[in-house]
């Protein structure tokens, strides 16, 4: 959680040098960062009980190519308004989706989405 919290300050600095700004306030901001780290500090774990119920070390070094799609299928890179029904449920109920809704309106990048699943709808809360 340190190594994270670590590695967040040069990717903050950097996102500042090229323009990005914090429209929320300096509270919403912390609490955002504090969502980021909680939600590392969960998957960390999840990976760990992962590994350990596996059993096989091949078999466990093979999950991280496994949640490597987790991301993709999310709304952190692709608005999921233009997307099929059935890939926007999917989308719309990845953890990481309401992950990156809540930093974006934590950060006042963006309003809260409306007619979207429930964890998007109430993204801070999801």
């Amino acid at each position: 959680l340190l190594t994270t919290a670590i590695g967040m300050v040069p990717l903050l600095l950097v996102g500042l040098a090229v323009g990005w700004r914090l429209d929320g306030g300096v509270l919403d901001a912390l609490a955002a960062f504090g969502l980021l780290l909680l939600f590392r500090f969960a998957s960390a774990w999840v990976g760990t009980y992962l590994g350990l119920l596996i059993r096989n070390e091949e078999a466990a070094g093979q999950l991280g190519s496994v949640t490597f799609v987790l991301p993709l299928l999310s709304n952190a890179y692709i608005p999921t308004d233009g997307m099929p029904g059935w890939l926007r449920t999917v989308a719309e109920w990845n953890p990481i989706s309401a992950l990156a809704t809540a930093v974006r309106e934590l950060f006042g990048q963006a309003a809260p989405a409306a007619n979207n699943a429930w964890p998007v709808a109430h993204p801070v809360a999801g």
